[in-house]
This record gives C-alpha cells, sequence and structure tokens, in this order.
C-alpha cells in the first residue's frame, strides 16, 4: 500500500512538472486507452438476445412484460409487441418460471365472461356469450395436449323450438394447429370429437370435423371415423411386427459383419379376421354303456290240478283253463336292452387376430475390404448360406406359409459416408481455425495496442524529468530535446489514431461477424454450472 502511494505521489509530482503539451498529449492518450477499454469492454457485455415466444396476443405480451419488468430481467420486443426476446443465459430459466405461474395463458374467453354481467343485457347477447363461453372452454382443454398449439372451435347450438317437431341437431368444427415435430393419434382425434360432442348438447359425435390448418380432414363421421380408427390400428401393429423382425435380422448380422454391413426389409401379411368355430368330434371306437335293460322269465311242470287259485270257482266242473288238467309245461323267456353312447369332444376355437399369414424378407449384405490398398472382397457363396439359415431362424420362417426369403451380396454405396466424414473433417477444420483465429487475434492486440499505447505511457510516465530552467536561460540543446520530445509524441499519437481507425472500419464493416466471434470467446470462458 505505501509503495503505491508512493508511486501515486512520485507520479503526481513528476506529472506536475510536465509542460502544458505533454499533459495534455498524456491525458488524451489516458483517455482513448479507457475508452477503448470501456467501449469494449461494454460491447463484451451485450447480451445475446434469443426468442422467448412469438405471436403472442396482447394480453399474454403484457402480462409476461410485467413479469420480466418486476424480476429486472431485460427483453426486446418486436413484431408490434406480441414477439419477445431475452438473454441467451436466462432463456430456459425465465421459460419454466413464467410456465409455473400459467403464462402465456392464450386469450381465449371462457366462463368468466359472466362475472361481469351489466344490466340490461339482451337474451340475444346472452347466447352469444354462452356460445363464446363454451367455445372458450373447449379451446383451453383442447390445448392442454401436448401436440396441439394453436385451436379454434365453431359451434352451432341448437335451438329449441315448441313448434318443431323432432329435436333440433347442432353442429361443430374444430381446426388444429399441430406444434413442429409432433402428431395427434386417432385415438386423440376421437377424442377431441368425442369431447366437444359431450359438452355441448345436442351435438352428436358424427357431426363434429376436426381438420387441420392445411385443410386435411381429420375425423368427419363417426363411421368413418371408427372404421378409421380400426385401420390405423391394423397399420401399426403390422408396422410394429415387420419392425421388431427388421431390427432381429440387423442385429443378429451386425454383431458378425459390423454396423452399416446389413440391410433389412420385412413385408408382413396378417391376418386380422376374427373367426370362432365349434367342433363335435364322435369316436366310434369308444363306446360307454349308457342305459341297460334285461327281463327273463321261466316256468316248468305241469299246472296244478284245480287251476289257478281264485280262478277256480269260475272254471266248469272237468274244465283246466290253462289246457289239459295235470299237462306237463315248460316256459322260458329272456330280454335283455343295452344303450351304448358314442364318445364325443366338443371344442371351441378360436383363431388369434394378427396372426402372421406370410413373411416376404429381403436383406443385402455388404462385402468386405481387404489388402492394401484396400479393395472390396465380396462375401462366399458358404457364408451367405449361414446368413440365410440365420435369418430363418430370426423371423420364424415357415415354408409351408409360403414364406420367401431372400438374401442378396451387394456392394453399399459410400459416397454420402464419404460426404459426411468430409463434412466433419471440414468443421474441426474450421473450429480450429476459429481457435487459432482467436489466439492472433489476442496476439495482434497485445502487439499492437500494449507496446505502442500503453508501454509508452508507463515509460513516460516513469522516466526522470529534471526541471527546466527559464526561457530565457534555455540552449539550443534544450529546445532540441524539446521538439524531437514533441515529435515522438505526435508520432505516437498518430499511430494510435491509425490503429483505432483500422479497427473501427474492421467493425464497422461485418459487426455481427465481429460481437458473434467476441460473444462465443466470453461464453467459453464463464464457468459452467455444476451438475447436481
Amino acid at each position: 500500500m505505501e509503495n503505491f502511494l508512493d508511486f501515486l505521489r512520485q507520479f503526481g509530482e513528476r506529472f506536475g512538472e510536465l509542460s502544458q503539451g505533454k499533459k495534455i498529449a498524456a491525458l488524451s492518450l489516458v483517455a482513448l486507452a479507457l475508452a477503448s477499454l470501456l467501449v469494449m469492454s461494454l460491447w463484451l457485455k451485450t447480451p445475446d438476445y434469443q426468442l422467448l415466444y412469438a405471436n403472442l396476443s396482447t394480453e399474454d405480451a403484457g402480462a409476461i412484460v410485467d413479469k420480466l419488468k418486476s424480476q429486472k430481467i431485460p427483453f426486446e420486443l418486436s413484431n408490434q409487441g406480441r414477439t419477445i426476446r431475452v438473454a441467451s443465459d436466462q432463456l430456459h430459466e425465465v421459460r419454466l418460471q413464467l410456465a409455473s405461474e400459467g403464462l402465456p395463458e392464450g386469450s381465449d374467453v371462457g366462463l368468466e365472461i359472466f362475472d361481469d354481467t351489466p344490466l340490461g343485457m339482451t337474451e340475444f347477447v346472452q347466447k352469444l356469450n354462452f356460445q363464446r363461453a363454451l367455445q372458450g372452454e373447449l379451446t383451453r382443454t383442447i390445448k392442454t395436449l401436448d401436440a396441439v398449439a394453436q385451436v379454434r372451435i365453431h359451434l352451432v347450438i341448437p335451438k329449441d323450438n315448441l313448434f318443431r317437431k323432432g329435436k333440433p341437431k347442432g353442429k361443430a368444427s374444430v381446426t388444429l394447429k399441430i406444434k413442429s415435430g409432433k402428431t395427434l393419434t386417432e385415438t386423440q382425434v376421437q377424442g377431441i370429437v368425442h369431447l366437444v360432442s359431450a359438452s355441448v348438447g345436442g351435438i352428436s359425435a358424427k357431426d363434429v370435423v376436426v381438420v387441420d390448418v392445411k385443410g386435411n380432414l381429420l375425423s368427419g363421421g363417426m363411421e368413418s371415423s371408427v372404421e378409421a380408427m380400426m385401420s390405423s390400428s391394423n397399420f401399426k401393429h403390422k408396422t410394429r411386427v415387420e419392425r421388431k423382425l427388421q431390427q432381429s435380422i440387423i442385429k443378429m448380422l451386425e454383431d458378425a459383419l459390423g454396423m452399416g454391413k446389413v440391410i433389412a426389409k420385412v413385408s408382413a401379411e396378417l391376418d386380422f379376421e376374427k373367426v370362432e368355430r365349434t367342433e363335435e368330434i364322435y369316436d366310434p371306437d369308444s363306446q360307454v354303456v349308457r342305459s341297460e335293460n334285461q327281463v327273463t322269465e321261466s316256468s316248468t311242470g305241469a299246472t296244478p290240478p284245480g287251476g289257478i287259485p281264485g280262478v277256480q270257482a269260475l272254471v266248469p266242473s272237468g274244465a283246466s283253463p290253462g289246457g289239459t288238467v295235470g299237462q306237463a309245461a315248460k316256459r322260458n323267456k329272456s330280454n335283455a336292452i343295452t344303450n351304448y353312447e358314442i364318445n364325443k369332444v366338443v371344442r371351441r376355437v378360436s383363431k388369434p387376430v394378427g396372426e402372421i399369414s406370410k413373411l416376404s424378407v429381403a436383406v443385402m449384405v455388404d462385402g468386405s475390404m481387404a489388402g492394401d490398398p484396400p479393395e472390396y472382397q465380396p462375401r462366399s457363396q458358404e457364408d451367405m448360406d449361414k446368413y440365410l439359415q440365420i435369418i430363418q431362424s430370426a423371423v420364424g420362417f415357415d415354408q409351408d406359409r409360403g414364406d420367401i426369403i431372400q438374401v442378396e451380396n451387394i456392394q453399399f454405396d459410400r459416397s454420402e459416408l464419404e460426404m459426411q466424414k468430409e463434412d466433419i473433417a471440414r468443421s474441426e477444420q474450421i473450429d480450429l481455425g476459429m481457435e487459432i483465429g482467436k489466439l492472433v487475434v489476442g496476439l495482434v492486440f497485445l502487439i499492437l495496442f500494449f507496446p505502442r499505447v500503453i508501454r509508452p505511457i508507463i515509460n513516460w510516465m516513469t522516466m526522470t524529468v529534471e526541471v527546466m530552467p527559464e526561457a530565457d536561460q534555455l540552449g539550443a540543446t534544450e529546445f532540441d530535446a524539446v521538439d524531437e520530445e514533441k515529435q515522438r509524441l505526435s508520432e505516437m499519437a498518430s499511430e494510435s489514431a491509425h490503429i483505432r481507425d483500422s479497427v473501427a472500419e474492421f467493425v464497422s464493416n461485418d459487426p455481427k461477424y465481429t460481437a458473434s466471434v467476441i460473444r462465443k470467446w466470453m461464453r467459453e470462458k464463464e464457468p459452467k454450472p455444476a451438475k447436481s
């Protein structure tokens, strides 16, 4: 601290001993250096504004601007205040914070339109506001879908009429703007249709039309929608089966041949018919006794005299009812009935839906590069036969089903890959050139600015200054020294002005490129936040 104070004291004494011209030149150079450093620092610290939100409504833009002002976050407005940009290092943080507060919430009017109902409102205005409220509430609900960016709904609410036979029907139309890179499934479209029909009385699902901003019909009637939904489901299942088989083939062969050496395409024919049948199978060789009836009757010997008891009084004397009295009698009777049940098997068969009925597989295998210099070598027939067996095992080949598998050895076109490698190498060279350019610019700055501006000032401030005698006592030698010093300072000022003009001309010719390069340097020097 004392050394610094001594330096300041000596600097003040020596500065006071300078002539008026030297004082002016010194102060000018110091002011120029400080101004250059200040302008450079402010220029480098200018934030890089990036898009936060675009095409906002007036209400959302005003609410977001108020939030940014309250948190003292710098921002820029464009597109009549509907587009807002903030600093790139605060972009994601600000967006998450605004989303947590429900911004932007949209300008759709919901049921809050009835919060302030003026007196004297006509019935027509009330019905119109009710329709607007329904459209706004449905719009807000549909916007909650991740793939939906904007929604516009038009409702035709049926009017009750006492003198009209039958219940009136309403209609609805929904226009959707899908986010970039997003899609709506058929199930989601049908969900929107049923949401609208269930929210408004008198509108059925078949009377709701859904289109996108390009005019493509997404849903236009219940019957067609159901068919489209079923067809879409079948197509997705078919795609999943084909993709799974393709991945199985590619994975098995690439593990042996290398990445990018195999191309596979699978076409699967699936049976989506739902079949149920009942089968009754009879086995005549297998019999089971169901019922059995046996009757046996036997009689031996003669009829006793006098006849059958109880009948004797009715029979005339000397007569027998069964014949001659004392005649020998023998009677046998046998009857057997057996019923058999034939063995029967009743089986109910249900055919699975989406079963593979036929497969068509095409596989292309690249050759190998061997030799010095490397030359293309095709695969041998033995290797191709092995690959065919592997593919058959991977896809579950069934000859009875009519499956077709074709494997060919074809040399792949590597031109695009080579172009990609060249682009990567070129990009690496550009990055290296940028790094070298940064070093060169830094060295040029040090070489031009420090030795020619800073160091002469430091040397001039710290050099020994002798007290000059009165003007009338000066000789020719002292005047010559003063003139040489003035000339040297003039040359230094001229060089400094020339350097300043060169830098200003470079910046004015391409300010955007200069700013982007300097900002990139500043971002690379900033410490990266630690990962939690």
